[in-house]
């Protein structure tokens, strides 16, 4: 038994307004000699515990159950499902991700749930982000994977459920990057500077699907660290 999916998508401008803007105002290029560019390594204690976010996804996923059986989600027969080579799906950390539900008896409603799998890849990409910026360049370097963007930029990308709208490009102090997906939600990350400029503080937003909109925050510091380096993953 699976939790019903929300009927229709959220439009794209309720995810930027979540945090701080709409994407329609993104720009090419940052503020005059702004830049997010250095190697960061991500604060557990100042960052949001995804395991209580899923925790609370798992507990309004039962009450839903619970109202009696309720049609499968996922993109229509056919569709194309995302399938990139981070996804969650694939991961050695799913069970400690998605835990059992209470008692250990019930199956775990977030199994197939793509806002879970979502915060789940973000997780997994580690605690070390290098972020490198240049004309035209935005690059989110993991160490085992790297996504690059251009700012202003439009392309079709997979996604969870099928493929996705995204776009991406500076918003203010922000880099701001929205995938509206098809058959989904619409996510929306956010990287900026503490009001101090001595973090790096990250915002994933996931707009309402098969359950409530989530927002996760992972705070970084500077550091001389780097992650284990392999060939990097693009996504």
């Amino acid at each position: 038994m699976h939790i019903a999916r929300a009927a229709g998508l959220s439009v794209l401008c309720i995810a930027g307004a979540t945090l701080g803007g709409c994407a329609t105002s993104m720009a090419v290029e940052p503020p005059p000699g702004f830049s997010l560019a250095g190697a960061w390594k991500l604060d557990p204690a100042a960052s949001d515990d995804p395991q209580k976010i899923l925790d609370r996804m798992r507990e309004e996923a039962y009450k839903i159950i619970s109202r009696g059986p309720t049609p499968s989600y996922g993109p229509p027969p056919g569709a194309r499902r995302g399938n990139t080579q981070d996804q969650v799906s694939q991961s050695n950390d799913q069970d400690y991700l998605l835990a059992p539900g209470p008692g250990g008896q019930r199956p775990d409603p977030l199994q197939r749930s793509p806002m879970a799998h979502t915060i789940m890849t973000a997780v997994e990409r580690g605690e070390f982000l290098t972020i490198r910026q240049g004309p035209g360049d935005f690059v989110l370097d993991y160490g085992s994977t790297r996504r690059s963007f251009t700012p202003g930029g439009h392309s079709v990308v997979s996604a969870e459920g099928g493929v996705g709208d995204q776009t991406s490009g500076w918003d203010g102090r922000s880099y701001t990057i929205v995938v509206k997906e098809q058959y989904g939600s619409t996510v929306t990350e956010q990287y900026s500077l503490s009001p101090d400029g001595g973090q790096l503080v990250e915002k994933l937003h996931i707009s309402s699907a098969e359950l409530s909109g989530v927002t996760l925050m992972r705070v970084y510091t500077p550091t001389h660290d780097s992650a284990p380096r392999v060939t990097p993953n693009t996504d």
